[in-house]
């Protein structure tokens, strides 16, 4: 009997689109697509041969506007059913919270949801698939169908960047979402990604600290490799293109509700102003150094409205409340050092008033986003992000660190957990108290290493972007099955990796 594969594609995930075209000469199955795009795309996918897929669904199309009022009992049932926190995600997703250009109601909101809950249910009820192929949930609504595949007993492999350079996993067993067990008598319960762990080293294999090091600087890192960038030419092109042609996506799809072009254009010209304005405060009010001997603990700031925070970490998005908690929590003789994140600047920055708010807390010194982030780990006695690259970065300089929420690296002993805020001060106390082995650091690199392909998932969606969707600048643009096939067959080899890789995935289950 022929395997049934139900593929999530949106713009940030095309490689699952690519990955299906060479699946299909792989493994004996049929293949089904959801596909997440605004109107102009939709025209290829609608007409594409490159892929045979034996139904489509467009998830924009189920949901309408006019929507009868929300069915309350059903989402009530829906919870219980499945086991999902609807108003969890939902209450921290951007689209509905954190939007400039449309505010939605109560009502809209759980509209929506009811009606992804009943568009995925149908679905999954018509065609029972075995695997679920997609990239690691970023929204509310793709979060919701990655859970309620896993509610369902569907083989969800999820695609998702390792935190080593040009290493991939595919995995149903994401952190976020699979460590949260707890037994009857309300202890945590050790998930199958923990056990792996524990079961998992190889004694003949222990590096010291210094080659671990050495490792970390050649490996540790999301963007080492990729050139990406885009040129002033494309913000011209790509402006004039969205100013001058049509756009119906505003009206059909939820999303992008309020997104006149004159909105736009206002807004876009007001962000100039307004980070200016921001850049200026944090170059007068933030340092680029610390090099004092007061012993301190680095707290390092995530970007805003990113899945990071606001879908892994969704009671502690305000990260300034956080920052005063771990004051709160410090050692007398310890100072806070509060970082930004260089990337914030991609979102214009933090409002004034929110660094004024930081700058204003006692025993709070606020560090610039150029400082080097390595220095201060190694002068640092703890390290800690709501769930940061850096708390792994710092067990490699000996250094123990705090996260708020399961990682595939909080496994490591040396990686605290904070699972309630009461719990924060004696976390503190006793992580300060904490010497790192570099056993567990090994063991942690062979897991992954292990459990991990050569494939750089970002490098490759930046790729597809910068050739389809004008480097992620504009969505809605309109390209021919010419023009995809030309990069599909322009990145073969790493398509080759990619598929190796789900096959052997597969196979594992038969």
């Amino acid at each position: 009997m022929k395997r049934r594969f139900l593929c999530w594609i949106h713009a940030g995930s095309l490689n699952i689109f690519g990955l299906t075209k060479y699946l299909q000469n792989e493994i004996d199955g049929d293949f089904f697509a959801i596909y997440d795009f605004t109107e102009k795309p939709k025209k290829f996918f609608r007409k594409q041969k490159l892929v045979d897929f034996k139904k489509i669904w467009f998830y924009d199309e189920s949901i309408k506007k006019n929507h009868q009022s929300p069915d309350t009992k059903y989402l009530s049932e829906f919870e219980e059913k499945y086991g999902i926190k609807l108003w969890k995600l939902a209450a921290n997703e951007r689209i509905f919270i954190f939007n400039e250009f449309y505010q939605f109601s109560t009502n809209e909101i759980l509209s929506i949801i009811e009606q992804e809950c009943k568009f995925y249910e149908n679905i999954l009820d018509e065609i029972n698939p075995d695997y679920v192929l997609m990239v690691r949930p970023y929204f509310h609504y793709d979060t919701i169908f990655y859970q309620l595949c896993v509610a369902k007993g569907i083989q969800v492999l999820d695609l998702d960047q390792s935190r080593f350079l040009n290493r991939s996993v595919i995995s149903s067993k994401n952190p976020s979402y699979n460590l949260e067990k707890y037994e009857n008598n309300g202890e945590r319960k050790k998930s199958e990604l923990e056990i792996k762990y524990e079961e998992f080293t190889d004694p003949n294999k222990i590096r010291s600290f210094e080659d671990l090091q050495k490792y970390r600087k050649n490996n540790l890192g999301f963007g080492k490799g990729t050139d990406y960038e885009n040129t002033y030419k494309d913000f011209i092109s790509t402006g004039l293109e969205y100013l001058f042609t049509s756009n119906k996506t505003i009206n059909r799809n939820y999303k992008y509700f309020g997104r006149s072009k004159f909105k736009v254009l206002i807004n876009y010209v007001n962000d100039i102003f307004r980070q200016r304005r921001r850049e200026r405060f944090i170059e007068k009010k933030f340092l680029k150094e610390f090099n004092k001997k007061d012993k301190f603990v680095l707290f390092l700031l995530a970007v805003d409205f990113e899945s990071s925070t606001l879908l892994d970490t969704p009671f502690y998005i305000n990260q300034i409340e956080v920052a005063k908690n771990i004051v709160k929590s410090l050692p007398i003789e310890y100072r806070l050092l509060v970082k930004e994140h260089p990337a914030s600047g991609l979102r214009s920055w933090r409002k004034i008033d929110v660094y004024k708010e930081l700058i204003s807390t006692p025993n709070v010194v606020p560090i610039h986003h150029s400082a080097n982030t390595e220095e201060l780990v190694k002068k640092s006695s703890l390290v800690i992000s709501l769930s940061g690259s850096t708390s792994l970065d710092a067990l490699f300089f000996k250094k123990p660190s705090i996260v708020f929420v399961d990682t595939d690296y909080s496994m490591i002993p040396e990686v605290r957990k904070i699972d309630k805020i009461e719990n924060l001060s004696n976390t503190i106390h006793d992580a300060l108290k904490t010497k790192v082995d570099q056993k567990n650091i090994e063991k942690y690199v062979q897991f992954i290493e292990k459990n991990s392909f050569d494939y750089n998932f970002i490098l490759h969606v930046m790729e597809m972007q910068k050739y389809v969707f004008h480097g992620s600048l504009l969505v809605d643009v309109e390209f021919s099955e010419e023009e995809m096939n030309e990069f599909l067959n322009k990145t073969k080899s790493r398509f080759a990796k990619l598929t190796r890789a789900y096959v052997e995935k597969i196979n594992e289950d038969i």
